[in-house]
Order: structure tokens, then sequence, then C-alpha cells
């Protein structure tokens, strides 16, 4: 079968298409044939030798970190997932024709989304439901601040938020395009940082109050004016550093307001601290009730084949939603 691996070379790594050896399926696992994969920012850290690929060890490095399509086959100790359903997961190699992972990490697609959207969401999901539910403690009625709000994970950000019932959900973004849809999706006011301090709006539209949840994907650059804008008892919770990863944090700001600063990722975090995540996701939402509200926006699909292609385009940071590549089948 084919799968698109990532090969070193001069400076950075570059992906070419080659053939390896299917995959065979074990105890608690599933086989999938893949019909679409996103382009995430974990794939060109990747390939820029930031990040490790998971599975590394193992064999041939497999571009993909999340995976949409049909099972074709179940493992022995199976019992949720059975052959012919759709589903989509976080997984590590997900850009080849068949792959197999665990059967705990996988999410069934609701029967109103295509491949192609289940690829663009489960990450989103999975990563900012634990922000704001788990990590951020969201309740009903508070406000939400979303930092690059016009990214993949950030359009799904503001959906999620809606979701979960906050009050008032303010966004940050470089440029004002797309602000039209953003609306739609369910955010209150995007703020253009270009044009306006968001620590001045968030707090004179809260009467001074401040933001209760901030879901930051910019990272370092914006860390000492999150303080500021945070509410008392606010939660900071950092999931991407599209901006770079250091900041200047004030320490007596934080004690005075007791904010709490959380950390999101899941390069760390183990198979069963993964599978968790999938389980609260799937028991806390109704994805097929909330299809619509969740629906993942797509910026742009790709043939699979051009997946080197639409990470170039990923970096220029000029989409808003995602880039999905798509395997015919």
């Amino acid at each position: 079968m084919r799968a698109m691996l990532i090969r070193p070379a001069d400076g950075e790594a570059t992906l070419e298409l080659d053939e390896i050896t299917p995959p065979s399926t074990g105890v608690g696992q599933v086989r999938l044939a893949v019909r679409a994969v996103s382009v995430n920012r974990a794939d060109l850290l990747i390939r820029a030798g930031t990040h490790v690929a998971a599975g590394s060890a193992d064999g041939p490095v497999i571009a993909g970190q999340d995976a949409a399509g049909e099972v074709l086959e179940v493992g022995p100790e199976v019992e949720s997932i059975s052959s012919g359903d759709r589903v989509m997961a976080m997984v590590s190699g997900g850009l080849a024709e068949e792959i197999v992972f665990p059967a705990a990490m996988a999410i069934p697609i609701p029967p109103t989304w295509s491949y192609a959207e289940g690829a663009a969401a489960v990450v989103g999901l999975m990563t900012e439901h634990n922000a704001m539910a788990t990590a951020g403690r969201m309740t009903r009625g508070e406000t939400v601040l979303i930092h690059a709000a016009a990214a993949g994970v950030g359009t799904q950000a503001i959906q999620v938020a809606r979701h979960l019932g906050a009050g008032k959900i303010f966004g940050t973004s470089r440029s004002p395009r797309r602000a039209e849809l953003l609306a739609k999706l369910g955010l209150d006011e995007l703020i253009v940082t270009s044009e306006q301090n968001f620590v001045d709006r968030v707090l004179e539209a809260t009467d001074g109050a401040g933001a209760d949840v901030i879901v930051d994907h910019v990272g370092g650059p914006y860390l000492s004016a999150n303080i500021q804008v945070a509410a008392l008892k606010g939660r900071l919770v950092g999931v991407g550093r599209l901006g770079g990863a250091e900041g200047t944090l004030d320490m007596e700001e934080l004690a005075r307001k007791r904010i709490e600063l959380i950390g999101v990722t899941f390069r760390t975090r183990s198979l069963a601290e993964k599978a968790a995540v999938v389980a609260t996701l799937r028991e806390a939402v109704d994805l097929v009730g909330a299809a619509d509200a969740l629906r993942p926006i797509i910026d742009r699909s790709f043939e699979w084949t051009r997946a080197l292609e639409a990470q170039t385009e990923l970096s220029r940071n000029e989409h808003v939603g995602k880039f999905v590549l798509e395997i015919g089948g």
C-alpha cells in the first residue's frame, strides 16, 4: 500500500509517497481505509525537526496526525466499533491508504458529515473541548477569549465555547478577513490586533471584569497581556505557540487575581490519557445532535499526493479553518 513518508533532506525534511507493508490488526485495534487527513501545525514542526513524530523508532515515519475513513477490520476484544463504521481519530501516521490504531481512539463521524469534515474536526474537537471543559472548567455564562480565532483550531474553539454555553466570546486575529464567518460560528466580537488592543477592548466590554477563560493559540507574545485581561480567578489555557514559546509573566498580578495557568498538549499524554479525552468528549457531546453547530470549517481540500504543497500553504497563515488531504477510494 502507499503512504506519505517523512524523509530527511538538506535542512528541513520533505515528504515522499512510497510503498510500505500494509499494517496488521492486533488486539484492541481497528484497521481503517483512510479517506481524509487534515493538515496540522504539528506536521510543520515535525518536518522542521522541533517535534518528534510518535512511532519513529519502529520503521518509516508516516506523515499525518489524524485520519477519517471506513473501518475495514476490528481486532480481538473490540466491541464498540464494527467493520463498515465511519470513524475519525487522532493518530500518528494517518497519511496512508490504510492504518491501524487503538479502537479507544475512534470517534464515530456524524452521518451528515463527510470524511473530509471528520478529518478536519477531530483534533480541534479533542483539543478545544479538553482545553475549555476540562482544563479551563468553563461554566455557562462565563466570558471566553480565544486567540488566533481564524485558525483551524480557533474556529473549532468558537464552536465548542458556544456549544458549552459561554456568555460572551471574544476572538483575536491579525486580519478582519472572514469576520462574518466567525460571527456565524458564534463569535460575539472579533478584535483585530493590528488595529486595536485586545486588553483594552475586552476590559471595556466587560465593565473591567475581564475574561474568565482564555484559550491561547499564540503563546509567549501574549502572556503579559493575557494576565492583564484575565478576570479574577481566571483560567489561562495555553494550547499553541504560533507566536513563540517565551513571554513575560507578572507573578504579582498572577497571584493578586489568583489566575490559573494551564498547559494543554497531547505530546506528553499516554494512550490511556488520550483515550480518556476521547471518552469524555463522546460522553459529554452529542455529536449527532450538534453536528451542524460543530461542523468544521474547511478552507481548502487537496489530493493527498499534494501534502507538501498543503503544508507550505498552511505555513503562510492566510487560511481560515482547516486544510484537508483527501485519499480516493
